[in-house]
C-alpha cells in the first residue's frame, strides 16, 4: 500500500513518518555514494565545504544579532557610546572577512558540483532502475 490512509485518531497518537523516496531524493543520494566512491577526496572538500559555508553564515548571524542587540541596549546618545562603535567597527571588520570566506567556498563548491556532474547519468539510471523494480510488484505480486 503506497500512500496509507489512517483515522484520525491514530494521528493523535503516533508520530507519521513518510518514508517515500522521490526521484530526485534518490537521485541526490546516489550521485552522492558515486562520488564517494570514484572521488573521495572530492566528496571529502564538498562536506568540509559544506560545513564552512554554515559556520561563516551563522557567524554573520551573530554579528547582526549582536550589533542589533547593543543598538537596542544603548543608552543615550548612540555616537557618544565608545563600547557601540568599536564593536560595530570589529563587526564591521568580521563581517567583510567571512563574507569573502563564503564568497571562495561557494565558488570553489560550484567547482565540486561541476565534477560531481559527470557522475549524474549513474545516478539517473540507478534511479530508473530503484523505481522500475519498484513498479514490478504493480505487474505482478510473484515481483
Amino acid at each position: 500500500m503506497m500512500n496509507p490512509h489512517y483515522l484520525p485518531e491514530v494521528f493523535i497518537r503516533v508520530s507519521v513518518i513518510n518514508f517515500t523516496v522521490t526521484a530526485e531524493g534518490l537521485q541526490e543520494q546516489l550521485l552522492g555514494d558515486v562520488v564517494k566512491k570514484e572521488m573521495p577526496e572530492v566528496d571529502q572538500v564538498r562536506k568540509e565545504l559544506v560545513v564552512q559555508i554554515a559556520q561563516g553564515r551563522l557567524q554573520l548571524k551573530k554579528g547582526e544579532d549582536k550589533i542589533l542587540d547593543l543598538l537596542t541596549n544603548s543608552k543615550g546618545m548612540i555616537l557618544d557610546d565608545v563600547d557601540l562603535i568599536e564593536s560595530l567597527k570589529q563587526s564591521k571588520e568580521t563581517a567583510t572577512i567571512v563574507k569573502e570566506k563564503l564568497l571562495i567556498a561557494e565558488t570553489k563548491q560550484e567547482e565540486i558540483n561541476q565534477a560531481m556532474s559527470m557522475y549524474s547519468p549513474v545516478s539517473q539510471r540507478g534511479t530508473v532502475l530503484y523505481f522500475v523494480i519498484a513498479d514490478l510488484a504493480l505487474i505482478d505480486p510473484m515481483y
